[in-house]
């Protein structure tokens, strides 16, 4: 977010950019820890838990203003509970918008300058962000004769480092089968029926009956299913708990014990052909960040965030202006009615293995509590 300052289109104000320069002037607000840095600790103490040193609270009144821009009454009803994947969502996606703007009219500039047509801006793909909804239909290989439609978000950094793809496919008796490809910045799992994220894991790929499906040809029901994997893996994968049970009646929340694991290797038999290609590191991810839901109910209740900080080599929880260093055995198990609802992994081949302890290297802002949570101290922490 610093560098993106630095940039000619950046700097122009004829072409508003609300969500990025509110994100720059959030991120300015804390200092970041020089990679390889570690924080002394007390020797004199008994326990291994290190003093947390933190700043005044700050309310992101940035944050605030942008929100009141926004065309639909989210996030807009002071004091209401909104959903943290909701807004965080919000935020990727309009940084992912406000940046394919950005690096379109940087390159449109660089053209008008006689630029040789090498910018990063250029080779990061045009940025046109006009057709990124429409449906693309390729055929595919003859023998397998498969329809895939794609769509796309556009390359952006944020894409870069958020972005995933799933691949769904739909068999059909007696026909050719038809995939979709579409993008996440999370990926959405349902806990309900699973006891672990690796079992969650497991459900997003199984089989699903599709019903009343006919022949194109013969007009006759045919037996069909349906199957997701994993097409493209992001370099930080969100995993969206779903601990909200949305029915006709209401909205329920899901109260039950679920395992995450601090290293989360992603299985071959969830991604799909062109997915395999990923070697053994890149499908292996590290735990630094989680997102808990506090309260019985889901209408109201109250998020709190668990970070690994690579400086002081310990877990620390925010919890509105209160930052204190955590167990990782108190990360892994919440108490109910707390339940973990955004998990943050990073791939291991783009780690720092400079330090030890669960997320060491984990590539965060030293410490810094992700979108979402409720962190309010500027303690080398975003």
């Amino acid at each position: 977010m610093r560098a993106i300052r630095s940039l000619p289109a950046a700097r122009n104000s004829k072409h508003p950019k609300p969500f990025i320069d509110a994100m720059t002037a959030l991120v300015a607000e804390f200092s970041t820890l020089p990679l390889r840095s570690k924080v002394a600790r007390d020797k004199t103490k008994k326990d291994e838990t290190p003093d947390i040193t933190t700043d005044t609270p700050l309310e992101p009144v940035v944050i605030h203003k942008i929100l009141a821009l926004l065309r639909s009454d989210i996030f807009q009803v002071e004091g209401r509970q909104e959903d943290a994947e909701e807004f965080l969502g919000c935020v990727l996606n309009r940084l992912n918008d406000e940046m394919l703007e950005l690096m379109k009219l940087s390159k449109n500039e660089s053209e008008v300058n006689g630029s040789s047509g090498n910018s990063s801006a250029e080779e990061s793909g045009d940025g046109n962000g006009d057709d990124q909804d429409d449906w693309k239909v390729i055929r595919g290989n003859r023998n397998k004769g498969t329809i895939t439609r794609t769509t796309d978000f556009g390359r952006s950094p944020m894409s870069d480092i958020f972005g995933g793809k799933l691949r769904s496919r739909v068999h059909r008796e007696g026909d050719h089968p038809t995939d979709n490809i579409q993008p996440f910045f999370t990926l959405q799992l349902d806990i309900e029926k699973a006891a672990s994220v690796k079992d969650a894991l497991d459900l997003l790929v199984g089989k699903d009956q599709l019903e009343g499906m006919t022949c194109s040809k013969t007009k006759q029901e045919i037996q069909a299913w349906q199957q997701v994997t994993l097409e493209e893996l992001p370099i930080v994968m969100i995993l969206h708990l779903k601990c909200f049970d949305y029915k006709m009646d209401g909205c329920t929340k899901i109260l039950k014990t679920l395992e995450f694991p601090i290293e989360l290797k992603i299985d071959s038999k969830l991604m799909s052909s062109k997915g395999k290609a990923y070697t053994a590191k890149q499908k292996q991810y590290k735990l630094f960040a989680v997102v808990y839901h506090d309260g019985k109910e889901a209408s109201k209740g109250h998020y709190i965030t668990d970070v690994f900080h690579a400086g002081y080599g310990t877990w620390i929880r925010y919890d509105d202006s209160t930052v204190r260093a955590v167990p990782e055995f108190n990360v892994l198990h919440p108490k109910a009615p707390r339940v973990p609802y955004l998990l943050y992994y990073r791939r291991l081949d783009t780690h720092y293995h400079g330090g030890g302890g669960a997320g060491a290297g984990a590539g965060a802002p030293a410490g810094g509590a992700p979108a979402g949570s409720t962190s309010s101290n500027s303690n080398n922490s975003s």
